[in-house]
């Protein structure tokens, strides 16, 4: 069997050198995780917030375009309600014309033929005609 051999304090030195290093890289790496994780809590918060804050203008811009159509929309609504009124009031003024005119070429048709049946009849009835 072999004997156990003991480290030299100068080798205890340097081991405790290397694990010195080693925690203070460990460290090091973990206050760097440390801050990368707050960055990119930040990093999210921040894109989150911007894409929160574009959203919300683009509601409001689609928005707006659309109140202007309806607008639009109720003005043009409103234009051709008018014109169609002014044309049906053209069209019954027309008919009313129309019809008045009839109504009188009829009664005066009506009374030329009673007026030429009574001359006939007094033409007749006092022997002036055939």
């Amino acid at each position: 069997m072999t004997e156990p051999r003991y480290a030299t304090a100068e080798e205890v030195a340097v081991v405790r050198e290397r694990v010195a290093k080693v925690e203070g890289g460990h460290d090091n790496l973990r206050d760097g995780l440390a801050t990368l994780s707050q960055q990119f809590s930040g990093l999210r918060r921040d894109l989150t917030r911007s894409v929160s804050d574009n959203a919300a203008q683009t509601r409001r811009e689609v928005m707006a375009r659309v109140d202007a159509m309806s607008d639009t929309a109720a003005e043009r609504d409103t234009e051709i309600s008018g014109r169609l009124s002014s044309i049906e009031g053209g069209l019954k003024l027309t008919s009313w014309v129309t019809m008045t005119f009839i109504v009188l070429a009829t009664g005066l048709l009506g009374w030329g033929q009673i007026g030429d049946a009574a001359w006939s009849f007094c033409r007749r009835a006092f022997g002036y005609g055939p």
